[in-house]
């Protein structure tokens, strides 16, 4: 079975989690904050702080910036429930805007209706590691709506500003789920500029606590500490933050075999009639997450997907768009101008396997089984 996206882990890796199994701590410590320190380091960005989940990142940054009940939050409906569900846990109200064809990403001209309805916020998602096209963060920004990044699939993507990390937004959220490109089994990262964001973060993370355990151990300060704000439990342990840090201490190895595998799949499909790749032609800026093809108007999807496990191919399916899913349509408001776009390619998408360790014999395997399940 070739399966979907298996972890690509190293006897490196076994050994940085050992070693912190070995270490007598394995909450949040000396591993969480060196990942910061790596993560920071790498991306070029003032602040990293490491948290148990790009959700939970994305939920600090919207408790830091207090927005009133109600307020209303754009989301592309292209997207994991995550991105609405963390400012709508706070009290917004989720508004869910259609997407660009080519990319899945935000669409400008969703973007420029919604803007006009009014927006207090803004989530944007790089879907499949591809940067959302620059002229939206401009709109967002000319409109002074604060924008919260979903990176959850964008280590190591790059875009006009270098690689994404917040820079001139309010946070980028990052995702070390056991399937992203940088993989600690769970976890997740904020990054920002903002060192006032970054101060907040560290505190909510954990209960508003104004020091964390290890910090206390560390420096042998016994003076009581306080809470100061009701946060939540996020806090990143250790094993997992180790994994995470391994992981992207080899991220340019990581990545070339992602690239290698999207190059294969690129050249193999293009004899396929009909196929298309999202986006058409390959974004050498992206993180490669997902291999993304729309299949041709009509086909029975869920015919193609069984005969390819049938020939031994795992599949996904990225995203049902939000508003086709029961909790939104009972709480989210669809922005003006609709969801054309999304509603016309949610039965055509499918994800083929992708993963640093897929060989060429495999990925040649996959295009062939898709080819005859469309047959």
């Amino acid at each position: 079975m070739i399966e979907f996206s298996p972890p690509a882990v190293n006897e490196d890796d076994i050994a940085a989690v050992v070693r912190t199994l070995r270490s007598g701590w394995l909450t949040s410590g000396r591993e969480c904050e060196q990942l910061e320190a790596d993560l920071a380091e790498y991306l070029q960005v003032p602040h990293a702080v490491a948290l148990n989940s790009c959700t939970a990142a994305m939920e600090t940054a919207f408790a830091y910036l207090d927005l009133p009940a109600g307020a209303r939050v754009g989301v592309p409906t292209w997207t994991f429930a995550a991105s609405a569900l963390a400012p709508a846990r706070l009290g917004a109200q989720p508004v869910l805007l259609d997407v660009d064809a080519d990319t899945l990403n935000l669409s400008p001209e969703a973007l420029d209706h919604a803007l006009d309805a009014g927006l207090d916020a803004l989530v944007l998602v790089h879907v499949a590691g591809n940067a959302v096209d620059p002229i939206v963060r401009k709109m967002a920004g000319e409109a002074g709506v604060p924008v919260v990044e979903d990176a959850a699939h964008a280590l190591p993507t790059t875009d006009d500003r270098g690689l994404v990390a917040g820079q001139g937004s309010v946070a980028a959220c990052f995702s070390f789920y056991a399937t992203k490109n940088v993989a600690g089994g769970e976890g997740g990262a904020l990054t920002t500029e903002d060192p006032e964001l970054a101060t907040f973060a560290r505190s909510y993370r954990l209960h508003g606590l104004t020091r964390e355990t290890w910090r206390r151990f560390r420096d042998g300060d016994d003076t009581p500490h306080d809470v100061i704000m009701a946060g939540i439990k996020a806090n990143l342990p250790d094993p997992l933050a180790a994994l995470a840090r391994a992981q992207l201490g080899r991220i340019a190895e990581l990545q070339a075999g992602r690239r290698a595998a999207v190059d294969r799949y690129r050249a193999n499909l293009a004899s396929v009639p009909a196929v298309t790749c999202i986006p058409p032609e390959r974004d050498p800026g992206s993180a490669d997450h997902l291999m993304i093809v729309v299949l041709p108007e009509g086909t029975d999807r869920r015919a193609v997907t069984a005969a390819m496990e049938s020939a031994g191919v795992r599949t996904g399916v990225h995203f049902p768009p939000l508003h086709h899913l029961s909790w939104f349509e009972d709480h989210a408001e669809i922005a003006p101008g609709g969801t054309p776009v999304a509603d016309a390619l949610a039965p055509r998408v499918l994800s083929l396997p992708l993963h640093p360790l897929l060989a060429e014999a495999e990925v040649d395997t996959v295009c062939q089984a898709l080819a005859e399940a469309l047959d």
